[in-house]
């Protein structure tokens, strides 16, 4: 598995981008967010998108390669912005800017997103929020994409993966803010489409068919077979379930977002509600700051024991709050160069010939 410098990566998505027809400050942006989610471990929402959605995408008509995001309506702290079905990578940052903007008059505010086609990695607003001071609520659904999360005592594939994303600024008690973003699902899709790229199995514990067994082969999956778990799987997924469902209905209300049940499924075209608070209208500065050490002191008291298994994310000898996995990722990237296997490589450079793009140089 070889690595590549960031820069080198966001030259060639941005080279791909305008193979797409995308004006060049957008791709520019799109590829940033792309690259942004490599460094950060988060590799099923990079630059492979390019490879196994994006460019079916433009083909459908489902991304407007060549459209950009507008804030259609604004009063007060309410802002609504129509993503006009361009890359959402662009149209988040126009959500953000909007929502900071509006949080900074008012302390508080709500944006309502429609047509963002894919939002990309949604835990990226919610950094960029904290990079404006601001503590950030995402739900989002899927404006009715081709299902693949089953609900609760059943195998169908019924729902979408429906994130939930929450962030909150640390200003200088760390180095990162608290970031939360995840699928309502056992794992977000996009993961097992990157296993199914680069030939890989996942747990059984993610899926289930109707016989109640887990499927492994990712490629399996790709191409229909079982369904994706709730987030608490055979045992506990009504709670994912139950998040799903909020997701679902918040972004289909507030950001003017088809749910299902109201027309037919096609490609994802999320919809999402982004609130920002402005956590200086509450506390002090020196107060966040003490109550974030004084946390993150507490958790790290909890004794890991070698026989209690781990998650990937993990810290060795101590829990590691959430967000500071991705710095620790992307700090090592930086450094180290992002690791793409030869099989997503090689992907990337059949969509690059396709569009007669030069990514080399």
């Amino acid at each position: 598995m070889a690595r590549f410098d960031a820069a080198e990566l966001r030259a060639g998505a941005a080279s791909i981008l305008d193979g797409l027809g995308t004006p060049p400050a957008v791709a520019e942006e799109v590829a940033a967010s792309l690259v942004r989610a490599d460094l950060r471990g988060h590799e099923s929402h990079g630059v492979v998108r390019l490879a196994t959605a994006y460019g079916s995408m433009v083909d459908a008509g489902a991304i407007d390669p060549a459209a950009t995001a507008t804030v259609a309506s604004r009063d007060g702290a309410t802002v609504t912005v129509d993503g006009r079905r361009a890359f959402g990578q662009h149209t988040g940052r126009v959500a953000v800017d909007a929502g900071a903007t509006a949080a900074a008059a008012h302390g508080v505010a709500v944006v309502g997103v429609r047509n963002g086609t894919h939002l990309g990695r949604i835990g990226e607003w919610a950094e960029r929020a904290a990079d404006r001071g601001l503590a950030f609520v995402a739900f989002v659904n899927s404006g009715v994409s081709t299902p693949t999360v089953t609900v609760p005592g059943s195998a169908d594939r019924t729902l979408s993966t429906n994130p939930i994303a929450v962030g909150l600024p640390t200003f200088d008690a760390r180095p990162f803010p608290v970031v939360l973003d995840m699928a309502t699902s056992q794992v977000a899709h996009g993961k097992v489409t990157r296993r199914h790229v680069d030939g890989t199995t996942m747990p059984e514990e993610w899926t289930t068919t109707a016989d109640g067994e887990g499927v492994t082969d990712a490629t399996a999956f790709e191409e229909g077979a079982g369904s994706l778990l709730p987030l608490g799987g055979l045992t506990a997924g009504y709670k994912g379930f139950g998040l799903a469902t909020v997701a679902e209905l918040l972004a289909g209300v507030v950001g003017g977002s088809a749910v299902f049940g109201t027309e037919d499924p096609g490609h994802v075209n999320n919809g999402a509600v982004f609130v920002f608070v402005d956590p200086l209208a509450f506390a002090t500065r020196d107060r966040i700051e003490r109550l974030i050490d004084a946390f993150d002191a507490h958790v790290g008291t909890a004794e890991m024991y070698d026989a209690v298994p781990r998650p990937p994310t993990a810290g060795a000898d101590r829990p590691l709050l959430p967000g500071e996995p991705e710095h620790r990722t992307a700090t090592e990237r930086r450094t180290d160069g992002i690791p793409m296997s030869d099989r997503t490589m090689a992907a990337l450079a059949d969509v690059a010939d396709d569009l007669g793009v030069d990514v080399d140089g």
